[in-house]
């Protein structure tokens, strides 16, 4: 059986950590233990087990199929720009580069080094309908996506579009 840790469990449910401490306050995630302070959430399949509450709205935590596919693409433009940031300093580790792969799935866009689909998926190739991005390939997949570190910890590996943007401009 995998032990994960509240970060890890935040990332896979699709909520924050805060919300996973409430839960696991109030006894709702299945088989979770505190181990010398910190809390010990164990997987059932590949996903931690919410119990639901009694009262208020339904949980929005990932538990059904999606409607809408997960799109995973490559920004070309970025893959420029890191080819001129090497070429002005050859000793460029590759955690300093530029995140170029995209994830976009719901409202969110995402963005990372390397990922994970876990399931089928197919590539689509629209030169005449490219997506509102401009991308004219990407992949589809209504399969889970994780995106993971050097290190395959996926929890640490996704950052939003918003905070790339702010640290690379």
């Amino acid at each position: 059986m995998t032990i994960i840790t509240t970060r890890e469990a935040a990332f896979l449910l699709g909520i924050c950590c805060q919300r996973v401490r409430v839960l696991l306050s109030q006894k709702r995630i299945k088989g979770a233990y505190k181990h010398k302070g910190f809390w010990q959430i164990p997987l059932y399949g590949k996903m931690p087990v919410v119990i639901p509450g009694k009262r208020g709205p339904k949980g929005v935590w990932c538990h059904h199929k999606r409607k809408k596919p997960t799109i995973v693409h490559v920004n070309q433009h970025r893959i420029r720009k890191n080819g001129d940031r090497i070429r002005h300093d050859p000793l460029m580790t590759p955690d300093q580069l530029i995140p170029v792969v995209c994830l976009k799935q719901r409202n969110r866009n995402d963005l990372g080094y390397q990922m994970i689909i876990e399931g089928p998926c197919r590539i689509v190739y629209r030169p005449y309908e490219p997506l509102d991005c401009g991308a004219h390939l990407w992949i589809e997949t209504y399969e889970p996506v994780q995106f993971v570190d050097t290190q395959f910890k996926p929890f640490a590996a996704r950052r939003s579009y918003k905070n790339v943007k702010r640290q690379y401009g």
